[in-house]
């Protein structure tokens, strides 16, 4: 595998740093962090800028929060500069990567998402008589720091770049594990670390048919038997390689008549329906802004474009009926 050097200084470019800033500032709610900092813009990426080169940067606490969306999750919030830092880093590591990142691995990569990745699953329940799927028991919490690492310099030489991932990884998690869930750096490092098990399934097993979304994946086959096997040798490739553990309640063998439910979808090979509790998530969400609308704290345009991607996301799925019943009441 040829390493890759000299990504530093391009890192470090105020050019890349400005772009970077107006990828943090994309979809963040304007508070007096990121607004004080777009107020004194240059002056504070020459202070980012001054940090990284001199290699005196260090991050930010993190601002935690509790969710309860499909399961409860602690969500950490990196300061508005930190998150300045991931885009500028990510900017360069992404198109490298992004060429070795198997095809069907569709979670927070462009022209990707949980539509292709559903429609993908059902693609592959037409092909096959049986499926197994599993996911990873607190994923983020256990990715282990030095195994992440070691990852990324097989492909990374330069030790700048490596200095400075070092200190985004290890600000985060507990005992040299886990990673915040929130970042775009997070992110970005899971699926580096489990396009180790994607290159395992598909050049090691030979497994034709596979699909992950972050650490929910499917493995489809003809033969039962050979699913038991597979799953076997990824149980044991996660724990020996990866530090990792299947999540037994998750993770079983089932025939494609029955239909695999996977990213919020109860997916068949002629229908695709939403799940209860997804679309039970999704009405909660159009009552908020219809609720924040009406309120006066969100305006028009903002109201209308939140109602059309929570619309077009439903339309993905078997409701036909209630969407016309919705529209007519």
């Amino acid at each position: 595998m040829k390493r890759i050097g000299n990504l530093y200084a391009t890192i470090t470019t105020f050019e890349n740093l400005l772009i970077a800033h107006k990828k943090a500032r994309k979809g963040t709610k304007s508070n007096q962090e990121n607004m004080a900092f777009g107020f004194h813009l240059e002056k504070e990426l020459f202070r980012l800028q001054n940090e990284l080169i001199t290699q005196t940067y260090k991050p930010s606490g993190y601002q935690h929060f509790i969710i309860n969306d499909s399961k409860r999750r602690k969500i950490s919030v990196a300061t508005f500069r930190d998150r300045v830092i991931h885009h500028a880093l990510i900017n360069e590591l992404n198109p490298i990567y992004e060429k070795r990142f198997y095809a069907h691995s569709y979670a927070t990569r462009k022209n990707k998402g949980t539509h292709k990745a559903i429609l993908r699953g059902q693609h592959y329940l037409r092909l096959n008589q049986w499926y197994y799927k599993a996911d990873i028991a607190k994923f983020f919490d256990s990715i282990d720091h030095q195994t992440l690492l070691s990852i990324i310099q097989r492909k990374i030489k330069d030790p700048k770049v490596i200095w400075l991932i070092r200190q985004i990884v290890y600000s985060g998690g507990e005992k040299g594990k886990g990673l915040p869930i929130g970042n775009l750096t997070s992110q970005f490092f899971a699926n580096v670390y489990l396009n180790e098990l994607d290159t395992f399934i598909k050049s090691e097993l030979q497994v034709k048919h596979y699909i992950r979304y972050m650490d929910d994946f499917v493995l489809f086959s003809d033969d039962k038997d050979q699913l038991k096997y597979w799953r076997k040798r990824i149980t044991t490739f996660l724990l020996e390689t990866l530090q990792l553990k299947i999540n037994p309640p998750h993770s079983f063998l089932n025939n494609v008549h029955r239909g695999l439910r996977f990213l919020g979808a109860n997916i068949y090979r002629n229908t695709i329906r939403i799940k209860k509790s997804t679309l039970k998530r999704v009405l909660a969400h159009i009552k908020e802004r219809e609720e924040e609308y009406e309120t006066g704290k969100i305006d028009e345009p903002t109201f209308k474009a939140a109602m059309n991607s929570l619309w077009s996301f439903l339309a993905y799925f078997d409701t036909f009926q209630l969407r016309k019943k919705w529209l007519s009441s």
